[in-house]
């Protein structure tokens, strides 16, 4: 596995990351590239993860021409969280184009692209093309968030084949939508609304292709970020590992506040019972008893003289 892990959190301490990439199994080149970048002035942090497609080196080219365009973009620039999303993969695509025309070498290279940008407001922003997935799980239940640009993508919206089905598909790796194959791209873009205890997680499809959603909600939900991380790559690598795989995972924790640390309650685990505290206890000075027993023996004393 690549040392490139990495935790931070945001500067209004909304999340906490983890990011890494692996050449899996059967590649020889890793093709795939992410990347997490914070904007402290304007209180944005965006997760970006690309897979890279076309030629020897093509892909590798592709994928980290729009990490590093998107990067600049990010630090360059600024405008609503949904426009500059959007317009940073634009940006993207023009520079992945243009440097696959001028290079006969490169010809044809494109890459796909998930990114997820946050900042101070309880939403956050998904731009996507491509079949590179972003998920969240909420409360136990994990969605696809995204649509997959993809021949089975397709057939899967249709009905025609189950997720399962796709995984397996010979036409799984067919794209229909790319960043640098043209001119010009469509960018899907979304605003999700965010809640404390959300995980979101972008990756490429060496790990979607090689886990059902189920098995990647299992882990997602149970493991801190970073270990997280490890044991979906570990386990697609175990699956076979016959793609490129990167994970990024974002758990957003209370809005101004830190992020939960410490490992998360599991997915299947039913809601925790709720428990009352205890009322005080009062404290009593066992030394005053023997004042206490005389004070009521007076007492007494008192009482039957003057009833007599």
């Amino acid at each position: 596995m690549s040392e490139a892990a990495e935790r931070s959190r945001s500067p209004i301490e909304v999340l906490e990351t983890a990011g890494a990439t692996d050449v899996g199994q059967v590649r020889m080149a890793n093709q795939d590239a992410f990347g997490e970048f914070r904007d402290e002035e304007q209180g944005r942090h965006l997760l970006l993860v690309a897979d890279g497609m076309g030629g020897h080196r093509g892909g590798e080219v592709a994928s980290q021409m729009t990490v590093d365009t998107v990067r600049d973009y990010f630090t360059s620039r600024s405008g609503p969280a949904g426009d500059f999303i959007e317009a940073a993969l634009h940006e993207a695509n023009t520079m992945v184009f243009d440097r696959a025309a001028a290079d006969g070498q490169l010809a044809g290279m494109g890459t796909t692209a998930v990114a997820m940008l946050f900042d101070q407001t309880p939403e956050a922003w998904i731009a996507h093309v491509g079949d590179s997935r972003c998920y969240r799980l909420r409360d136990g239940v994990m969605i696809q968030l995204t649509d997959d640009h993809s021949v089975v993508g397709e057939l899967v919206r249709r009905g025609q084949l189950t997720p399962d089905e796709a995984r397996v598909h010979p036409q799984s790796n067919e794209i229909l939508r790319a960043i640098g194959t043209q001119p010009e791209v469509l960018v899907d873009v979304q605003t999700v609304a965010v809640q404390a205890g959300d995980r979101y997680l972008l990756c490429s499809d060496g790990l979607s292709g090689m886990m059902t959603d189920d098995e990647i909600a299992d882990v997602l939900g149970s493991q801190a970020p970073e270990e997280a991380v490890r044991t979906l790559i570990d386990r697609a690598n175990l699956a076979g590992g016959t793609d490129n795989i990167t994970v990024q995972i974002g758990v957003v924790g209370a809005f101004g506040a830190p992020a939960r640390t410490g490992r998360p309650a599991d997915v299947q685990a039913s809601p925790a019972a709720t428990t009352r505290p205890s009322p005080p206890t009062e404290k009593i000075d066992f030394g005053a008893l023997p004042w206490l027993a005389a004070a009521a023996a007076i007492a007494l004393i008192a009482a039957w003289w003057l009833s007599s």
